[in-house]
């Protein structure tokens, strides 16, 4: 699975890269801002997007995740640290990943994802993610 992290922590970026390639994923970035992901998506086409909801450069992680999903058909899950309210993403995310969070828990969390989108319901979901009831019957 290939995958795009668009992060603007400058530590928390590349360890995210460093945990998913040490696991045997394909990692695309990480970017810091919603242009440059966009341009990046655009060229690699990724699987799944894991998207920051606060970067930098202007437009926000919940906007970016709209365009990567209306434009290049890219699902994402948005990482945030931040209680956000679920009903105003639904539309445009698989879930949350909740910062802060351990390794194991984004190999997790990204498992599931697959999962999911490869059609099966998974056993287990880590709780740093919150999925939204719509991902889990995408393509149940």
């Amino acid at each position: 699975m290939k995958l795009l992290i668009v992060e603007d922590d400058p530590l928390v970026g590349p360890a995210m890269k460093a945990v998913l390639e040490k696991a045997g994923y394909t990692v695309v970035g990480p970017l810091r801002d919603a242009s440059k992901a966009m341009r990046l998506a655009e060229r690699e086409r990724p699987d799944l997007a894991l998207v920051d909801v606060l970067l930098a450069g202007g437009e926000d992680g919940v906007s970016l995740s709209r365009r990567l999903r209306a434009e290049l058909g890219v699902p994402s899950v948005l990482v945030t640290g931040y209680d956000h309210h679920a009903e105003e993403v639904r539309d445009t995310a698989l879930g949350f990943l909740h910062k802060p969070f351990a390794p194991q828990a984004l190999l997790d969390a990204v498992g599931v994802v697959g999962e999911i989108m490869g059609g099966l319901r998974p056993s287990f979901v880590p709780r740093e993610l919150e999925l939204f009831p719509p991902s889990l019957s995408l393509h149940a």
